[in-house]
């Protein structure tokens, strides 16, 4: 398919790919910073003070308030003032801090606002800034329509049609992603060029015919008959009875004219029965008309030349009434929205979106259902079960709410088992599934819920708990979660990665554990055994390693690495870091894999490697940085000291390792590299990385 905006080639992570489409769009954003989303207000704010200006040449606002409460009723101010996209970022406690505000956001039917999430999980037992859904779960009671994107191409292009579906339904859209396994993972994208944006998402300021009877009933333009009645009954002081009767005499025999004389044509006729002195302002009125059942693109609610209170007390009989009149004639228009907006920016892009994407479940018998970056994980894994003859199936979600009821039964229809992925222990994606199936089975004895296909029996069904917190997920997680599937007693509640029990020859260890097995034997089914990790990239691909601590410049370097070598090589590439919430001082990772074919592997660390870069030399005091290190591999160590020096310095176990998988092994000077170069002091500890 040539299409007109195939986009733009680079190599980019979700926030930055978010922070992008948000510079050529938002006319202001007003965030407060949070991992792990501060980066996307972070880089759109380095936009917007540097001089840039959105695609309708205005320049746009930044606001940093307080916190995440005055963030959200901020962006929820500056929405009602309409003619603007406006923006917020916010990330897991940040979300629930100003959660009164998301209320209040979709309740007030805002157009143009996008709440951009990098979702994480919410801080419980202990402090956790990594990926998970509980934040986005929480959102789903407020109403906001959610978009979840997997990587970082669909963050960016999810990102335009968030503010298309916001800007026609007037109901706020939350476009999410996952924390660090998309906001932070680099990889390759086609960025949406800002033509297409200019075109696909029109000035915020035009007018557009009402997309709904509601909408026209609410905002839509009387016209430019009731304009000019209303101007008359003003002007009653200054006319005859004469002359008001004449003009009303006309605009009742020619209404239907006047109502499409744009250009003012008809004005003369009406002239003689005015005093000259009102000549010029009747022909304002007449030409300056909204035009009947238009509103402005993302509607103003508020006055800021003349503001007044939205949203006062309403007593027993009004409120369900408007509880009400949101959910029939606001949010049940939504899919249609979303529709629309997926499919016309295909038509622009080539790129397509639907709510649910499967991938080889027409012929499925057992099939796993997922939100995020996971289902780029699921697919790698299909692919290899089915290349072993096994008929296996992925439902990725894009549209978590309103949830695809019919699309979902669709999807799963016929299926004999299925397992649903939670990014959250809430399992509200578990909930939204059976619900869809218990309509569809509801429907086989008549039509009960409409639009939802009838199913004669339910799938077993699975919800997998994974990730939380960034918890490892490997393929052999998955698998063995398939072969769950597959087994007569399948587990109905797992845990991927996680042991409750282990073996062990320590005596002390097994009698606790067998204490815990006694009183809790639900657990035991809770863990699912695995086999070996299969090995998911094609032949030629090359993964590497980095063993840091924060404050270091690792994730800078390793960021740049990545661009350069898939651009010199000509690979695709996936590269994202690991850290803790310690940040400066604690052991810090990087990970880049560069292959042939696109890289679907998301939420595994990288077990086995080629090549491991270590910037910290005393990195054998906190780990062991040649885990997985392939036989003939390479390792790089920062040291001051001669190669000899150096080489003495290592464990025994690991100058063993060494000779044993024949590894070669490189000693570099990188601070001393960085002392020659730094233009500052300041800079050369960070600038030591760019040495590797």
């Amino acid at each position: 398919m040539n299409a007109k905006y195939p986009g733009i080639s680079t190599v980019i992570n979700g926030n930055g790919a978010v922070a992008q489409v948000m510079g050529h769009v938002c006319g202001g954003v007003i965030g407060y910073p949070i991992t792990p989303s501060t980066e996307i207000s972070e880089v759109f704010e380095n936009f917007r003070a540097a001089g840039g200006c959105n695609v309708w040449g205005r320049h746009p606002f930044f606001y940093e308030p307080e916190g995440e409460h005055s963030a959200q009723s901020g962006a929820l101010g500056a929405a009602l003032t309409g003619g603007k996209y406006i923006s917020n970022a916010s990330s897991s406690q940040g979300i629930l801090y100003g959660m009164e505000s998301h209320y209040v956001t979709v309740g007030k039917k805002v157009g143009g606002f996008v709440l951009q999430v990098a979702a994480r999980v919410v801080s419980r037992h202990s402090l956790n800034v990594m990926a998970g859904h509980d934040d986005v779960y929480a959102l789903l009671p407020s109403g906001y329509t959610i978009l979840f994107g997997a990587d970082p191409q669909e963050a960016a292009d999810f990102a335009a049609i968030a503010y298309r579906i916001a800007s026609t339904s007037l109901i706020p859209v939350a476009n999410a992603m996952d924390g660090f396994a998309t906001s932070h993972m680099l990889c390759e994208a086609r960025m949406p060029e800002p033509e297409l944006l200019q075109e696909y998402l029109g000035d915020p300021t035009d007018r557009i015919p009402c997309p709904t009877v509601a909408q026209a009933m609410l905002f839509g333009a009387k016209g430019r008959v009731d304009q000019l009645r209303r101007w008359l009954a003003r002007q009653r002081n200054a006319l005859t009875a004469a002359q008001a009767e004449a003009i009303r005499h006309i605009l009742d025999q020619d209404g239907e004219a006047i109502e499409e004389d744009r250009a003012g044509e008809r004005i003369e006729a009406t002239l003689v029965h005015l005093p000259p002195a009102l000549h010029a302002a009747w022909r304002r009125q007449w030409i300056n008309a909204d035009e009947k059942g238009t509103r402005q693109r993302v509607p103003a609610l508020v006055d800021i030349d003349n503001p007044g209170m939205t949203g006062g007390v309403q007593n027993q009989p009004d409120f369900q009434a408007g509880i009400a009149d949101h959910r029939a004639h606001f949010a049940a228009e939504v899919p249609r929205f979303v529709d629309q907006a997926m499919r016309e920016y295909a038509q622009l892009t080539g790129r397509e979106y639907a709510p649910v994407v499967t991938h080889h479940c027409d012929d499925a018998e057992t099939v796993m259902v997922g939100l995020g970056s996971v289902t780029d994980d699921v697919e790698a894994v299909v692919a290899h079960l089915r290349a072993q003859g096994r008929k296996v199936g992925v439902v990725a979600v894009k549209l978590l709410q309103p949830f695809p009821e019919a699309e979902i039964v669709r999807a799963l229809a016929g299926k004999r088992a299925v397992t649903v992925l939670e990014r959250s222990d809430v399992t509200a994606l578990t909930g939204l599934v059976m619900q869809a199936l218990f309509k569809g089975a509801e429907n086989a004895g008549g039509i009960r819920h409409a639009g939802i296909p009838a199913i004669d029996r339910l799938p077993k069904v699975t919800t997998a708990v994974f990730g939380l917190g960034a918890h490892d997920l490997q393929p052999r997680h998955l698998v063995a979660a398939f072969d769950n599937m597959d087994t007569e007693a399948s587990a109905s509640f797992v845990y991927l990665g996680t042991r409750f029990f282990a073996k062990t020859t320590n005596s002390r260890l097994a009698a606790l554990q067998d204490r815990l097995r006694a009183a809790y034997p639900q657990t035991e089914a809770m863990q699912l055994a695995t086999g070996p990790n299969p090995c998911l990239l094609p032949p030629g691909a090359l993964r590497i390693r980095f063993h840091s601590v924060g404050g270091y410049g690792t994730i800078a370097t390793g960021k740049l690495l990545t661009d350069i070598l898939s651009g010199l090589l000509g690979l695709y590439s996936k590269a994202a870091p690991k850290y803790g919430s310690e940040k400066s001082g604690a052991p810090t990772n990087y990970y880049i894999t560069l292959s042939p074919e696109p890289v679907k592997i998301t939420n595994a660390e990288i077990e086995d490697v080629e090549i491991v870069i270590s910037p910290d030399h005393r990195v054998f005091a906190h780990t062991n940085p040649l885990r997985g290190l392939v036989d003939g591999g390479t390792f790089i160590l920062q040291s001051n000291l001669s190669p000899l020096d150096t080489w003495l310095r290592l464990p025994e176990r690991a100058r063993r390792t060494i000779r044993e998988k024949k590894i070669r092994f490189h000693v570099i000077d990188a601070f001393g590299v960085a002392r020659a170069h730094a233009p500052t002091p300041e800079l050369q500890t960070r600038m030591m990385g760019i040495a590797f």
